[in-house]
């Protein structure tokens, strides 16, 4: 993480621009934190909308780190009940235009004070200590997060209900689709 972030922070990131299968990439992510969530008897689903172009070109790579932090975070702060990844595109109004890729991620965890959840996206940071002495991590993974979504010309937003009130996040980055 943090050479990740030293990296994106020099301006150093390279990102691929190659097409790839938007399904088999959010897919094989999801299969990854799949165990994790079982053992916590955690439901973890995930829909994939109407019309989504079979590839897109970019960055798999840097798109799955970003899928794959959203849902580590959210399956490590659900206790109970479930995590939702949903994955939608709007076409391009004209041909040759970017599409609008939206990746979101639901849970059911342990939610977000409304005035602590603009520190999420800051480097080392936490919403309390307590969190940190609880469930582990640098607090880097959404700040590397969002400056790659950023850095893909999108990007990447929290929401909240509150405290015990699950979160959502959501990335929204724009996309060429090669079908």
């Amino acid at each position: 993480d943090i050479l990740d972030f030293s990296k994106i922070e020099a301006g150093k990131v390279d990102l691929e621009h190659e097409p790839f299968s938007l399904r088999t990439t959010v897919e094989s992510t999801r299969d990854v934190v799949a165990p994790t969530a079982a053992r916590k008897r955690i439901e973890l689903a995930y829909a994939m909308g109407d019309g989504l172009p079979e590839a897109i070109v970019g960055d798999a790579g840097r798109l799955r780190q970003i899928v794959l932090n959203l849902l580590s975070n959210a399956i490590k702060f659900t206790e109970e009940g479930e995590v939702v990844l949903s994955v939608e595109a709007v076409a391009a109004a004209n041909p040759g235009d970017r599409w609008t890729l939206t990746v979101e991620v639901r849970d059911t965890g342990i939610g977000i004070p409304p005035d602590r959840i603009g520190l999420l996206f800051e480097s080392f940071s936490q919403v309390d200590a307590s969190i940190s002495r609880r469930y582990g991590g640098t607090g880097l993974g959404l700040a590397i997060s969002r400056r790659l979504a950023e850095s893909m010309g999108g990007t990447l937003t929290a929401t909240s209900a509150g405290t015990g009130k699950g979160s959502t996040f959501r990335l929204v980055l724009p996309v060429e689709a090669t079908t």
